[in-house]
């Protein structure tokens, strides 16, 4: 008999990012099929036709496409994107350029990529063609998508391409793609991992706002940081690892699709899977007993994915096609960063690992697992709280950033160092961690008074909070931006170097290995930029029910929410009603989860208030949370609290 895995996989495998601290609270992201835009559109093709490919490497999952042309009009929305990426049968009407969004997952986060088109033809859309529409127009894309915009023209938008060809001339040279690509109107196959594809797969790009709207690209097989504003120069330049041109990436997708194909049921999956697993496989689901060896992890994962009573998903789920992360190409086996997201029978989303990776053995990509021997993730997180009184009025609003470094706690490990670049590529610190006293699973933040960060690992003033203290929350204001913009013009990973004293001195060998490099998920906008962040807005109505909202003890009933977005879109997932501010995830306050599709701008919660619960009254305190996570991956938390009382100046209610 298969032995049960539900003990040994942490509700993390599960949730990707985990927010805690900041009065976050714990939540599973589920994402669905769908869009911002619901209606449908019931053109077809024809010589005033559009169509085009939606892709950020691998085609983006459950995409739907929205059209607006030069005044702003709605052409189409709702428009479906194939499994292969592909979408057509757009008949144009108004007069161009056209404005397109295309929204979908990418992974299990997500997120919106934009294009432009000036008339009928082929107009592919991915981050590439984001890139392009900002710089054209020194706007942020999401902003392009209401009332008239006439910027984007043709000899914008070609000059906008020369800039971004200019500084992927190696990436492009190293895909075979020609030096005067077209990114929008040039061929793309989704999921191929060759020409414009690999191109995709071979850089990471993000927009954002910091002086202005920016780009920036990182290379995923070489090294560099590409940071772009419209109409000044380049800042860094991307390198392309000298081992890229040997190695193939076209086998991934063969592998996701076998992987796939083995999960149909418990006796394909322990007959296939241990086939297509790396001899060097490993999976620890940060638990100090990782199970070693291709064969050892399919039964974990055989195990874990028919443990359908407790945390697995049950047989007849399947792999979505990946997208790829960082590549590490020196050594005589290639190994690449993977997203490892599971389609499930309900057709929602669920990212099962962190920091999972592929290995070329010989000519064929195999699943390997933990790209790390220690589980170290690197998470952003996001917070906004809004508190109404007893009027409906919106009377105070609280924003919090923070990062949170996991760091798991081998055997050994007595002290980690986690810095990033700079713009110049040099070391910055962001903390040290230290073990504490006990059987912690991760390690802790070296603190002095009033938690503030240290910087000497030595300080007689040090001292650790507690076991599960992993979360550096940063200064409002000016004083958290250094970090954050670190991470825009040095790159989106840190360093975590391990020591096996307090003392940060003797360094801790890991697979020959004391220096690890591992990806941010996200990064939180600088502090003057926060207040533009895509925020929800709830309605009227939903305010007026959060106000007037009574539940007895030992009873049920439903609280329906709704909300809009002033700008932008963000993938929002899951929401929780709480009856006391002290509301973690065993509390008798929390009456209320519920996960839904990242589409949804709309949501009924069940609610449930225990006998020995808080009776809910219409004066009483009341919270409702929405949770999400950006395109990037950062965690994003938004609390909307109401307040018959005083609220004070720091936003608590009395």
């Amino acid at each position: 008999m298969a032995k049960s895995v539900s003990k040994q996989v942490p509700q993390r495998w599960l949730a990707g990012v985990s927010l805690v601290g900041l009065g976050f609270l714990a939540a599973c992201g589920g994402g669905g099929s769908g869009s911002p835009s619901s209606s449908t559109s019931g053109s077809h093709s024809s010589s005033s036709g559009l169509s085009g490919t939606v892709a950020v490497g691998a085609p983006m999952a459950d995409a739907v496409v929205r059209v607006l042309d030069s005044a702003g009009n709605v052409v189409a929305s709702g428009v479906q994107v194939n499994s292969s990426g592909a979408f057509s049968g757009v008949t144009l009407t108004g007069t161009g350029p056209y404005r397109i969004e295309a929204c979908g997952h990418a992974g299990d986060n997500y997120r919106c990529v934009y294009s432009v088109a000036q008339g009928a033809g082929v107009a592919n859309v991915t981050p590439l063609t984001t890139a392009a529409v900002l710089l054209a127009t020194g706007d942020s894309p999401e902003d392009l998508m209401s009332g008239p915009g006439t910027s984007l023209d043709a000899t914008s938008m070609a000059a906008a391409q020369t800039t971004l060809r200019t500084g992927l001339a190696a990436i492009l040279a190293d895909a075979g793609v020609p030096s005067n690509f077209d990114f929008i109107s040039g061929d793309l196959s989704a999921g191929t991992r060759t020409g414009y594809d690999r191109v995709l797969d071979s850089v990471g790009v993000t927009t954002g706002e910091a002086n202005a709207p920016f780009v920036q690209i990182t290379p995923r097989l070489g090294t560099g940081n590409l940071y772009l504003e419209s109409g000044s120069a380049p800042q860094g330049a991307l390198t392309v690892d000298s081992h890229a041109a040997s190695v193939s990436l076209t086998g991934i997708e063969t592998l996701f699709q076998n992987m796939s194909q083995a999960m149909v049921s418990d006796s394909a999956c322990r007959a296939n899977l241990p086939g297509l697993l790396a001899s060097t496989a490993s999976m620890s689901f940060d638990d100090p007993n990782a199970s070693q060896g291709a064969a050892n992890v399919a039964t974990l994962m055989c195990d874990f994915i028919g443990d359908s009573a407790h945390e697995g998903p049950g047989f007849g789920v399947s792999f979505v096609s990946p997208t790829l992360g960082r590549c590490d190409l020196s050594g005589t086996n290639p190994i690449c960063r993977v997203s490892f997201v599971l389609k499930m029978p309900d057709s929602s989303l669920k990212a099962i690992g962190e920091e999972m990776a592929v290995v070329r053995e010989g000519q064929t990509w195999k699943f390997k697992g933990d790209v790390n021997p220690i589980g170290i993730h690197a998470n952003a997180a996001l917070q906004r709280t809004q508190t109404f009184d007893s009027t409906g009025a919106l009377a105070f609003t609280e924003h919090s950033r923070a990062f949170q470094f996991d760091i798991q706690a081998v055997t050994g490990l007595q002290c980690a160092k986690v810095t990033q670049k700079d713009s110049n590529g040099a070391d910055v610190l962001l903390a040290y961690y230290k073990r504490y006293s006990g059987s912690p699973q991760r390690l802790s933040v070296w603190r002095g008074a009033f938690g503030a960060l240290l910087t000497d690992p030595n300080d007689v003033s040090g001292q650790l909070r507690g076991s599960d203290d992993s979360q550096i929350q940063l200064p409002s204001g000016t004083a958290g931006d250094a970090a954050i913009t670190n991470f825009y013009r040095g790159g989106r990973t840190v360093k975590v170097a391990l020591y096996s004293n307090a003392n940060c001195t003797g360094d801790l060998l890991l697979d020959g290995r004391s220096e690890f490099e591992v990806d941010m998920m996200g990064v939180p906008p600088l502090s003057d930029r926060i207040e533009g962040f895509p925020w929800p807005t709830l309605t009227a109505g939903t305010v007026n029910s959060l106000r007037s909202l009574t539940l007895a003890t030992d009873a049920s009933g439903t609280f329906n929410a709704s909300w809009t977005f002033a700008r932008g879109y963000t993938g929002l997932d899951s929401a929780a009603f709480c009856s006391d501010r002290q509301c973690g995830g065993q509390s008798n306050s929390r009456i209320g989860d519920v996960d839904f599709s990242a589409a949804a701008q709309s949501v009924s919660v069940p609610l449930n208030n225990p006998g020995n619960g808080i009776a809910v009254i219409a004066s009483g305190f009341k919270m409702l949370a929405l949770y999400g996570r950006t395109g990037e991956g950062m965690g994003v938390q938004n609390n909307f609290i109401y307040c018959s009382g005083t609220i004070d100046s720091f936003g608590q209610c009395h």
